[in-house]
């Protein structure tokens, strides 16, 4: 009987780990929709057939709230958990199509230095 006492004292420790690893991260997801929604511009929630800016800032603030307050296990903090996964799964990958593209590239190609710092014609040739 010593050895199932034992047995269920870190099952029991395990499961409480666990359970404070996914609240954590529930903490975690609703600060990520969060800082993601206040770093997007207005004019992209328009444009990409959403709600505005600021109903998100609401609800992505409203679900960190909640979770922090009642926990994710609670029937108002897994609301709040799901409006912060539907931003992150449905809004935001909308709203990434219409982000400015940052393109930084240089042609470089072996064998040319000096003047043009590597660059040249795009011109793929073999032997060049």
């Amino acid at each position: 009987m010593h050895i199932l006492g034992l047995v269920a004292a870190y099952l029991s420790l395990a499961v409480g780990l666990i359970w404070r690893f996914a609240q954590i991260t529930a903490v975690g997801l609703g600060v990520w929709a969060l800082i993601d929604t206040l770093t997007r511009d207005p004019s992209h929630f328009i444009a990409a057939g959403k709600r505005t800016k600021g109903f998100w800032l609401a609800v992505n603030a409203a679900g960190v709230v909640v979770v922090l307050l009642m926990g994710p296990s609670s029937m108002l903090g897994l609301l709040g958990v799901v409006t912060n996964a539907v931003y992150l799964a449905d809004v935001r990958p909308a709203l990434q199509y219409y982000s400015p593209v940052r393109v930084r590239s240089s042609i470089r190609f072996p064998g040319h230095e000096g003047g043009q710092g590597g660059r040249g014609p795009r011109d793929w040739t073999p032997g060049r």
